[in-house]
């Protein structure tokens, strides 16, 4: 055999290794991209199958963002209108709150002008309300005099019924002693003279208020009755009257309807303000 023929044999040789060698890395291969391409394809599905729910997502996320533009849209209007509506009420409050801040400054000069008529008044009741205390003081001491002129008439009156009395008893023992004087010729009999009228007692006259002036305080003050400090023991009679006054100034009178020995209680009268414990009672102003 040829050297020739040897090198090729031998070529021939390590072509036939490097050819298997191809082979068998072909198929290798091959096997290898059918699987990696299975692979691909399923992820290509898979990928597929989530762009569609990706899609139908995005489409109902759309939609909802659709329907929420429209109702904002509708809200924005709204409130827009609701905007202008109260824009417009806040103008005319605006113009109210003018109005009435103008009414505000002249009621305030109303006000002034009220505040000092109403001092005026205050005045001129102070000044009314010392009068009538006054006209009152001096109605009581009026009242208190007449009651004293009263009694004295009375006694007077009294004087001139026994006066009145007297001479009609001294009238009928004349016409007596006439009778007896033309009856006797002249001759005078001695005899008891029994007047018709007979000769009445001297009237006392009933005493009106006592003359000492007592004093006393207001120890109780209640809802209808007034009790005093002096009873019976200080000369404290029934329906006596007492002046309570608080300083200088004259509150009320007392009418004396209980008498103890020592407190008495009665009703007000002439009540200018009521008592209070510690005030003073006294029967003379």
């Amino acid at each position: 055999m040829s050297t020739l023929t040897k090198f090729l044999v031998v070529l021939l040789s390590l072509f036939s290794i490097f050819l298997c060698g191809m082979m068998i890395t072909f198929v290798g291969n091959s096997n290898n991209y059918k699987a990696m391409y299975q692979s691909e394809k399923d992820l290509c599905v898979n990928a597929q199958a989530e762009m569609a729910n990706i899609k139908s997502q995005s489409n109902e996320q759309l939609k909802k963002s659709d329907e929420l533009k429209a109702k904002l849209e509708s809200e924005i209007q709204r409130l827009e209108i609701e905007n202008n509506s109260l824009t417009a009420d806040k103008q005319k409050f605006e113009r109210l709150a003018q109005q009435y801040q103008n009414q505000a400054d002249s009621w305030k000069g109303v006000m002034a002008g009220f505040e000092q008529s109403v001092r005026n008044l205050q005045g001129s009741l102070d000044q009314t309300q010392q009068q009538l205390d006054e006209a009152r003081t001096l109605n009581i001491k009026d009242r208190k005099d007449l009651n004293q002129i009263t009694a004295d008439l009375y006694e007077k009156i009294v004087q001139l019924q026994d006066l009145e009395a007297e001479r009609r008893r001294l009238l009928e023992q004349k016409t007596t002693l006439e009778e007896q004087l033309s009856t006797a010729g002249g001759a005078i009999k001695p005899m008891e003279i029994t007047p018709v009228t007979p000769r009445n007692e001297a009237a006392t006259p009933t005493p009106m208020v006592t003359s000492s002036n007592i004093q006393g305080l207001v120890t109780a003050v209640g809802e209808s009755m007034v009790q005093l400090s002096v009873g019976s023991a200080d000369g404290v009679k029934s329906n006596m009257v007492f002046h309570i006054t608080r300083g200088d100034r004259f509150l009320c009178d007392l009418i004396v309807t209980d008498v103890d020995i020592n407190k008495c209680a009665g009703m007000l009268e002439l009540v200018q303000q009521r008592p209070q414990v510690g005030d003073t009672a006294s029967t003379q102003l």
